[in-house]
């Protein structure tokens, strides 16, 4: 029964398997793959010759088939492999698992258990032919309990090495187990994939990068699950919901669909349950949540209990404990696949135990949806309460479909407002403005304060999105300040003038006037933030904190805004405002590796990704960018802006365009960069004046770096000056650092001055490079450089390396150019740019036609051939070589080759 796969000769040293005939062949799987930790791990232990194997443990669809099959590829040709499978059939015959190699024995040998042993090991150990065996027991928890019985003696004797997969091990046979409690079997829990697992396990099947949004979207629908990950993606991209862009993946405007195969996946992993917990699971998934004391009322606690070992129900802490689904995708799945006949009685049996004060409350947004479905007739105040809750989820679609169940809604402000929020969360103002305009002409002057209130903030807010109507949005705000003015005090009115100053705060901020932001915020506590809107207002009062210059004082009330926002249940859209603005905050502030580690928290948290937003696209890219991994930053770029031309919600499209085309300009890619830099001029969306000063200084870097540096730090030293005048320091240094890095020392002696106006680490770096400009001393330029790098902003780092070597060579510090030169050029070799070493030498220290021909001499060509070359004579080629020489202080063609980074083939001379 031992069997070689087709093609492979006897003795070819790959391994063998025991039917079903499957070979392990050694890289039959040629891309790579994650886990490949826990692959080791278990080639290590399989291979170590001590205990008696490893047992892989995980949900259905965890992966264990897979790292099993890349730990068994990479045994040597000493091994021979057997597999056996356990199955519910199975499960229920004596020797069932054991049945095909069973065959090959006498039926002498079956009389007794010890006979049977003794026959396999026979049967075993002849076919190996003195190589070791690794049995391979997958699905281990449906083995009957006789071969459960042979498989742990084979092991305990070790006859074999055990590689066991089971979903959960107290499911496993009491032998199996007993190996695992006298620590003779190593347990491998295989949980689900975490969000970096997930982003490179897309990456490497499908080849090039999924956004962030793409990427997020089926790690949350997927739950982890590595069987339902790779089958939705397949499905979302033979449906054209994740779209490829060239090397990328991006989520379209359509969203997921839970069609096909991952339905299938779904459907069978719902048949293994059994009928009670099948009852629990589908009404949960057409509930929503349900109050945990009124599902105890109607299932079975032990059914209950199953599900939540294994993770599929989830049992919240608030009050009343609440108990869902543990993942929305499946739950959608399910709630869809349950027959009309079924739902209706499983709901007849929920409302027949639920109070009669519950009926409308319990499972949100879901449990209306379920009525709907069920063709019962819901209120118009449940109808509203539910697209609210919608709302806030954003599940702008669910509160559409529930608002249209409310007769007459055109005239009735809060379906209005609901309506208006569910068509701007999805981008489409013309249709928010058209439901305003149908309140104005059915409603007429017949609304209370409060209802005129949040009617017109949604004014403000579509105004202020527009350039055409952005003039209009203040004027609209002191009208609502002039209407409450002539209101007396009460509770309405109190609540209707806090969501107006919130208003102003968030408006100043957009436009940038970070002095009125500061007054209206002035009595801000710390203490206090105990509501959605205090802390919108303390994350506002951050920014303009951090603009003006007090870059530590923000960064320190940032923090307390973060934690604050961990524990008050605030709206996707509050969540993404804070979390984008305290990460934009953290980016002016060259905060670039405490970012990095700000983003991969919030990567891996189970909010969706509406609660996380458009800067969460492009952060890690634009860290990247600093730091010079050029190779990370533009995929991650290139994905990120792909995906914010598709959806866009904070307007940060422009930005990612600029960072992008900064980027391919480091990495010497002109052409990308040029065309990027062209689409910018075409941006249309209007962002805020942070993102949009974001935004401009990368345009201007890219320029310097595409060889416009003149009129780049002209454009540089403007910016900076126009923000310093309005108070906008820390975008104002931004600014000049660039200009002072790239231009003459004048600009150096003007960074003191500012950046002694800025608290933070990025002042710091500034007033030092300013004082090494000052001095001319390359020594403090060079300690600039060093800390700056080590800082994350290997740009800053770079620049200030090329002015310690300049002020080296002016100074003819032999000593000190060298060492200058040696940083300058682990620093331009980062960027991989052909260009840098070459850019630096011609900005620094060479004219253009030395420059020219030093690369030529420093790879060796003769004097004669670079006369030949540039059509001059041997005697000018001299005279060139002569000022080089002088100019880098350095003596010989090698020493040359010293200093020069560019090759002279990659090098655009002339």
């Amino acid at each position: 029964m031992f069997q070689h796969d087709v093609g492979l000769p006897a003795g070819s040293g790959k391994t063998e398997a025991i039917l079903p005939a499957q070979r392990f062949t050694q890289g039959r799987y040629d891309k790579p793959f994650t886990r490949n930790q826990i692959v080791a791990d278990v080639v290590e232990t399989l291979t170590a010759g001590s205990g008696c194997g490893v047992v892989l443990v995980g949900e259905h669809g965890a992966g264990k088939s897979f790292v099993a099959q890349r730990a068994l590829e990479q045994l040597g040709e000493n091994y021979v492999v057997v597999q056996i499978r356990g199955s519910s059939i199975s499960s229920k015959l004596p020797y069932g698992a054991l049945s095909v190699l069973l065959n090959d024995l006498d039926a002498s040998h079956l009389e007794h258990p010890l006979m049977v042993l003794r026959g396999l090991t026979q049967l075993l150990h002849a076919k190996a032919q003195g190589r070791k065996i690794v049995l391979f027991v997958d699905n281990a928890h449906d083995l009957d309990e006789l071969s459960s019985m042979m498989v742990a003696q084979l092991s305990a004797g070790a006859h074999v090495t055990l590689l066991a997969a089971c979903v959960d091990l107290p499911h496993v046979g009491g032998d199996i187990m007993g190996l695992w409690k006298d620590d003779l079997l190593r347990r491998v829990d295989l949980g689900p994939f975490d969000f970096t697992d997930t982003s490179a396990t897309l990456s490497n099947e499908y080849g090039g990068r999924f956004s962030l949004t793409a990427a997020r979207v089926l790690w949350s629908a997927s739950g982890g699950n590595a069987l339902f990950l790779h089958s939705l993606a397949r499905e979302q991209i033979k449906l054209g919901t994740v779209v490829r862009q060239e090397s990328t993946w991006v989520l379209g405007t359509s969203p997921i669909a839970l069609t096909g195969e991952i339905r299938d996946v779904v459907k069978a992993r719902l048949n293994r349950l059994s009928s009670g917990q099948r009852d629990v699971f589908e009404l949960l998934a057409l509930a929503g949540a349900v109050p945990l004391q009124t599902l105890m009322s109607i299932a079975n606690p032990q059914d209950m209990d199953a599900l939540q070992e294994r993770a599929m129900i989830h049992v919240s802490h608030d009050h009343p404990p609440m108990v869902s689904v543990a993942n929305p995708v499946t739950a959608g799945i399910v709630a869809s696949v349950v027959p009309p006949g079924r739902s209706a009685e499983l709901r007849r049996r929920l409302m027949a135990v639920l109070q009669d004060s519950d009926h409308t409350d319990f499972g949100g947004s879901n449990g209306v949806a379920w009525a709907l479905d069920c063709g019962e007739q819901i209120s118009p105040d449940v109808a509203l309460a539910a697209a609210h809750t919608a709302n806030d989820a954003s599940d702008p679609v669910a509160a559409l479909r529930f608002l249209h169940e409310i007769q007459g809604r055109e005239a009735i402000a809060g379906a209005a407002v609901e309506s208006v929020h569910a068509h701007i969360s999805v981008n489409n103002d013309e249709s928010a403005r058209r439901v305003l305009a149908a309140l104005d002409q059915a409603a007429g002057s017949e609304l209370s304060l409060a209802e005129w209130t949040s009617l017109q903030l949604l004014r403000t807010e579509l105004d202020k999105r527009s350039a055409t109507t952005a003039a209009n949005a203040g004027a609209r705000l002191r009208e609502i300040a002039r209407r409450l003015s002539e209101e007396p005090d009460g509770n309405s009115s109190a609540a209707a003038r806090e969501r107006l100053r919130l208003a102003e705060t968030d408006l100043a901020v957009f436009e940038g006037r970070y002095g009125d932001v500061l007054a209206m915020t002035e009595d801000t506590d710390p203490g206090e933030l105990g509501s959605e809107s205090r802390i919108l207002s303390a994350s506002l009062r951050c920014e303009a904190m951090a603009v003006t210059g007090n870059v530590l004082g923000a960064l320190a009330l940032g923090r307390q805004v973060m934690a604050a926002a961990a524990v008050v249940r605030l709206t996707d859209r509050g969540m993404r405002e804070i979390r984008g603005r305290f990460l934009l905050q953290m980016l002016l502030s060259a905060k670039f590796k405490e970012a990095s580690i700000f983003l991969a928290g919030s990567y891996e948290t189970a909010d969706p990704q509406a609660r996380l937003g458009g800067m969460f696209e492009i952060g890690q890219g634009v860290i990247d960018l600093h730091a010079g991994r050029l190779d990370d930053a533009l995929p991650r770029l290139q994905a990120g802006t792909g995906q914010l031309r598709a959806q866009d919600p904070d307007a940060v499209a422009g930005l990612a365009v600029a960072a992008s085309a900064c980027a391919a300009a480091l990495h010497g890619d002109e052409e990308t960069a040029s065309l990027l830099l062209t689409e910018l001029t075409q941006q249309r969306t209007r962002s805020g004046w942070l993102v949009g000063r974001m935004t401009r200084y990368f345009e201007l870097a890219a320029l310097a770096e595409l060889g416009q540096r003149a009129a780049a730090i002209r454009s540089l030293v403007a910016e900076a000056e126009d923000d310093a005048a309005a108070s906008a320091l820390a975008p104002a240094l931004l600014f000049l650092s660039a200009a002072a890095r790239l231009g003459d020392r004048p600009l150096g002696l003007k960074l003191g001055t500012l950046s002694a106006r800025v608290t933070g680490h990025f002042a710091g770096l500034c007033s030092r490079l300013a004082e090494g400009v000052k001095e001319t001393d390359s020594d403090r330029l060079l300690a600039a450089s060093k800390d700056s790098d080590a800082a994350g902003n290997a740009v800053f780092a770079r620049d200030a390396a090329r002015k310690a070597v300049s002020c080296a060579n002016d100074a003819g510090n032999r000593i000190a150019l060298r060492i200058a030169q040696r940083a300058q050029q682990s620093l331009d070799d980062r960027f991989g740019s052909p260009n840098n070493g070459l850019h630096s030498l011609t900005t620094s220290t060479l004219t253009a036609r030395e420059c020219e021909v030093a690369v030529r001499a420093a790879v060796g060509t003769s004097n004669r051939k670079i006369a030949e070359q540039m059509h001059v004579s041997v005697r000018t080629v001299e005279g060139h070589l002569y000022q080089v020489y002088s100019k880098l202080h350095v003596a010989s063609r090698s020493e040359l080759k010293d200093v020069i980074s560019t090759p002279t083939q990659t090098a655009r001379l002339g």
